[in-house]
């Protein structure tokens, strides 16, 4: 599945303190709400003015069963991958509406959306930010109680996506840094991922 949202035309927006594009490319279990509500308020009060926001969110495969999150002591009950499938749609649909929002309130010129789907389990978390920082945070599998929303209480075996540390990667002058190498290695794997492996 691809998700879009198309540019707006030029002549829309900030016309003062303007910033370069915004592009954000992401590998995760769920798309960034939390993070992109945050930003969107950052707009708001003129902290920041973006021209253009693009956004291109790597998602596992829907029909894909995954090792987590599932009930520790039975594998096989689906109530929690439902589960999931339920809160990623409403995320991405959150994600959505606050791109559309800043779009029609013309704070930004251009917001373009992209959402692909990949038939890999997340097993980090990863920011490409403007092809020149990278957050990144491997998942921990814990094991916690989930109640769902019928009532019902499970012992799961999950990750927590907001609570993964993220380590920061700069992309300096020097190709041979760290930092650098690091940067180029996480742009190189998600275009790989986005081109060769997801739909």
């Amino acid at each position: 599945m691809q998700r879009r949202l198309d540019r707006v035309p030029a002549g829309h927006g900030f016309t003062r303190h303007q910033e370069p594009a915004h592009t954000v490319l992401v590998a995760q279990g769920q798309p960034v709400t939390p993070r992109t509500d945050a930003q969107a308020e950052r707009i708001r009060a003129k902290d920041i003015a973006p021209q253009r926001i693009a956004l291109r969110v790597l998602l596992p495969t829907e029909s894909m069963t995954l090792p987590y999150p599932r009930a520790k002591d039975d594998k096989d009950d689906p109530r929690l991958q439902d589960r999931l499938h339920r809160i990623t749609k409403r995320h991405t649909e959150s994600l959505c509406d606050v791109l559309v929002a800043l779009r029609a309130e013309n704070l930004v010129l251009s917001v373009e959306l992209e959402i692909r789907h990949t038939p890999l389990t997340p097993t980090f978390k990863l920011y490409v930010l403007n092809g020149a920082e990278v957050l990144h945070g491997a998942y921990t599998v814990i094991e916690r109680a989930v109640v769902l929303d019928n009532g019902d209480k499970i012992t799961a075996l999950d990750v927590l996506g907001l609570g993964a540390t993220l380590t920061h990667h700069v992309k300096d002058g020097d190709p041979a840094s760290p930092g650098s190498v690091f940067v180029e290695a996480m742009k190189t794997w998600f275009e790989s991922v986005w081109t060769r492996l997801s739909e």
